[in-house]
């Protein structure tokens, strides 16, 4: 294995009976950690036997998922506040309008 990509992946090895960043390490690296763990191993991956690939384009599938998961938290969070907005709004509207109507 090349040095870069253990480097990379902290010292571990990327093959069967080694192991591999646990749940809160992955949750503990920063985007661009993710992003520079995945680009190393498909980088590894590319120059091998097809044969060989599947084991390392499966470890990065793991840092895809990661990222795609924290866009997900982030998207999920912004909605949320969104629909906190729009109810607000909705209530000051109908607040404002029974207002107008009792009023006169």
């Amino acid at each position: 294995m090349e040095e870069s990509v253990r480097r990379v992946m902290g010292g571990r090895r990327l093959s069967r009976g080694f192991q591999y960043e646990r749940v809160r390490e992955l949750r503990n690296l920063s985007d661009q950690e993710l992003v520079s763990k995945h680009d190393a191993v498909v980088d590894h991956a590319n120059g091998l036997p097809a044969m060989d690939k599947t084991p390392l384009l499966n470890r990065a599938q793991v840092y895809a998922d990661e990222l795609t998961r924290r866009e997900t938290e982030r998207l999920t969070k912004s909605l949320n506040r969104l629909t906190l907005i729009i109810v607000v709004a909705t209530i000051i509207g109908v607040a404002l309008t029974a207002w107008s109507l009792l009023s006169g």
